[in-house]
């Protein structure tokens, strides 16, 4: 004799356990969300263990990969004796195909916002170099300190620059 095949599963049990997942999901979620924003908006201090510092390099890091991306490939060096850091990378946002005009334009808004975000609000760190790069080829080296402005960031480009 065949075995008989398992009743299907009623579709009211499925809607209710779906939705008693997302539920938890939701209310969960939530909690996490209410928190980081409290921790941004400086009502809860970040913690950060007693005796571990944050690396400036690794911040420079993680600048360059929230404003490029993987593809970017950072290398960041810190400096403590001078309080500079240096970072290269590869740029994203720059395309041989572009003007020159635009290149530039792409080159120093990427560079600058990396510089700043490095920057911010970490007192050891006295200046920034930042080396924007595409296959290997120099491009342009943005440099900035914490008592300039965004716009006056220094930007050289490569020679020859397409």
């Amino acid at each position: 004799m065949p075995a008989r095949p398992a009743p299907p599963r009623s579709r009211g049990r499925t809607v209710v356990l779906l939705t008693l997942a997302i539920g938890v999901a939701v209310a969960g979620g939530g909690g996490l969300w209410h928190r980081i924003a409290q921790v941004q908006q400086g009502a809860i201090p970040s913690q950060v263990p007693p005796g571990v510092t944050r690396d400036p390099a690794t911040r420079a890091r993680g600048a360059v990969l929230s404003i490029s991306g993987q593809e970017s490939r950072p290398r960041a060096t810190y400096d403590p004796a001078s309080g500079t850091v240096t970072v290269r990378f590869q740029s994203k946002y720059y395309d041989p195909k572009h003007t020159a005009a635009y290149n530039r334009q792409y080159l120093a808004t990427e560079g600058r916002l990396v510089v700043q975000l490095v920057l911010y609000n970490v007192p050891e760190i006295a200046a920034v170099t930042a080396e924007l790069s595409d296959g290997g080829r120099l491009l342009a080296t943005v440099t900035g300190t914490p008592s300039e402005a965004y716009a006056d960031y220094t930007v050289d480009y490569a020679r020859g620059l397409p």
